[in-house]
């Protein structure tokens, strides 16, 4: 069973090992300088400790690219109109309100894109677990241990094969028909998957 924790890039959203000795670490991919969430002064833990080695969560305009879109255009528009009919002749005043509606209906949605939908809602893979936690004022968490897992399903179609996202699914054991853990759109799915594999000890999360 393998030690390597990896973190994914603020930046490149790829995938690397991190030094557990070491608070911030460049992407060996892009240079950007990322908080492993490490501390340096820190006892080594005892092999029964439970770490925390990876949080994913759906990615962000790669996974909604028409509606990021057309919600980026609404709020730009929007605003563009609100400046112009203040400040053009050519354009009527009343615009104003038009302009005001556009930009309040793309913020929205950006907000919902790009915080609601993405913020809340995330996968976390510990050295003992796989945990999937949604919701902001209501909250629902499932999770299965890795000694449980029975089958772990990766679904891409052919925008998420290009763009290096996937659908995870997660079975266990213990549970019924269904996913146990399914989260969309997520970046790395064969990483994560490589990651828990090797904790349940199939190999490395290299391979």
């Amino acid at each position: 069973m393998t030690d390597a924790a990896t973190i994914l890039c603020d930046n490149c959203e790829r995938s690397f090992p991190i030094d557990p000795d070491l608070a911030k670490m460049p992407c060996p991919f892009c240079g950007d300088i990322n908080r492993t969430g490490a501390n340096p002064n820190r006892a080594k833990p005892s092999s029964g400790t439970e770490r925390e080695l990876r949080v994913a969560r759906p990615a962000l305009v790669r996974g909604h690219p028409l509606a990021s879109l057309l919600s980026g255009a609404t709020t730009l528009g929007g605003g563009a109109l609100m400046v112009l009919s203040l400040t053009s002749t050519l354009i009527p005043h009343w615009a104003w309100w038009i302009g005001l509606i556009g930009l309040a209906a793309g913020g929205g949605w950006l907000v919902w894109i790009f915080v609601l939908g993405h913020r809340w809602d995330r996968l976390r893979i510990t050295s003992r677990r796989s945990i999937d936690e949604r919701g902001i004022v209501m909250r629902s968490t499932s999770e299965v241990l890795h000694k449980h897992v029975r089958n772990i399903r990766i679904t891409q179609n052919f925008w998420q094969r290009i763009v290096g996202i996937g659908d995870l699914e997660i079975d266990s054991a213990a549970g019924d028909s269904g996913a146990d853990i399914r989260i969309t759109n997520v970046p790395d799915p064969d990483g994560i998957k490589r990651l828990i594999d090797a904790e349940r000890g199939l190999g490395s999360a290299g391979d």
